[in-house]
């Protein structure tokens, strides 16, 4: 219903958000997006104030497009997050939107709209999706349980997008959650979505900063071979993630928390220990098998590494030649 309306506040060309997925969402994914009129995201919830200012300077020299900057209330904590948010009001860059994982504080709410940039709020259920709404979201994503990563619900997504039209929102609502072809959008549409966010589709494209095997090891796998599952809270305690049923899952919580990684962030070397919520980069050498593998249903289509031009070109031709 509000598809015309997503599509000319962020001068898009294809109604899509690339999801912000920690590490794997870079400014080389997110500009690529972007230059191909979606929204391309950066993943910036856990950066100081002065990263996040880099990483928006360095994408800006590969794109003049909107750009998405992804922050998690819920990890970075209030402190931090005021911080993260004032640094980007002062970029006083206007083709920037702030992409909430989760509801924001109300103030950080305030201050975002009251600096007009745009705010998108991602919820995974109604009542979340009325507190978006009454913050003065711009748009509002809703998470279903078929989407890869962190899950905000417990429903599918036909059944949250269904619950929120009720609602009557005077807003675009995109849906997340085992979409990967513009068929799987079209679907959605049809029911009253004004637009999607994609993620594992993204995660398996040369752009993206996943590692090889991690990329591969998604291409191989079927929506059967993803399970939700708990297990991989060290660093993000309390919720629900989507992942491939890798040896970590099938073996459980009895295993020791031992270090079977390691990781470089800005320069920095970490280790990666068992049942870390961090995904496998590029930077990561050990059992990047043994890693969270967050992947979404929408594995089930995805059947080859590629650009990001390849993928968002087959993705709008399937809009054009179904719709």
């Amino acid at each position: 219903m509000f598809e015309s309306l997503f599509l000319s506040t962020f001068e898009l060309k294809t109604p899509l958000i690339q999801a912000g997925m920690g590490g794997v969402s870079g400014v080389e994914l997110a500009a690529s997006v972007s230059n191909q009129g979606c929204l391309g995201v950066l993943a910036q919830y856990k950066n100081s104030p002065q990263e996040v200012i880099r990483t928006i300077q360095e994408t800006r020299h590969k794109t003049a497009c909107f750009i998405g900057v992804n922050f998690i209330p819920e990890v970075s904590g209030t402190s931090l997050l005021d911080k993260q948010i004032e640094a980007l009001i002062q970029c006083g860059d206007n083709k920037l939107t702030i992409v909430m994982y989760g509801l924001p504080p109300k103030h950080v709410a305030e201050k975002i709209i009251s600096s007009s940039i745009p705010l998108i709020i991602q919820v995974g259920t109604q009542k979340d999706a009325e507190a978006a709404y009454l913050m003065g979201a711009t748009c509002i994503v809703l998470q279903g349980i078929q989407a890869g990563g962190h899950l905000l619900g417990e429903v599918t997504t036909e059944e949250l997008l269904k619950d929120v039209l009720s609602c009557k929102f005077e807003v675009p609502l995109i849906v997340a959650g085992g979409i990967s072809s513009g068929i799987d959008y079209l679907y959605y549409r049809d029911q009253g979505a004004s637009g999607c966010m994609c993620g594992t589709m993204f995660v398996t494209s040369h752009e993206s900063n996943a590692h090889p095997k991690y990329k591969q090891l998604i291409v191989d796998s079927a929506a059967k071979d993803t399970i939700m599952t708990d297990l991989f809270h060290i660093g993000w305690e309390g919720r629900i993630h989507r992942v491939l049923k890798n040896e970590t899952v099938r073996i459980g919580q009895e295993q020791s928390i031992t270090f079977i990684a390691e990781s470089e962030i800005f320069g920095k070397r970490y280790p990666v220990p068992r049942f870390s919520s961090a995904a496998p980069l590029k930077q990561t050498n050990g059992a990047i098998e043994l890693m969270a593998l967050y992947c979404g249903e929408s594995c089930e289509n995805i059947q080859r590494i590629e650009p990001v031009e390849a993928i968002l070109e087959r993705f709008c031709s399937e809009i054009i030649l179904h719709e």
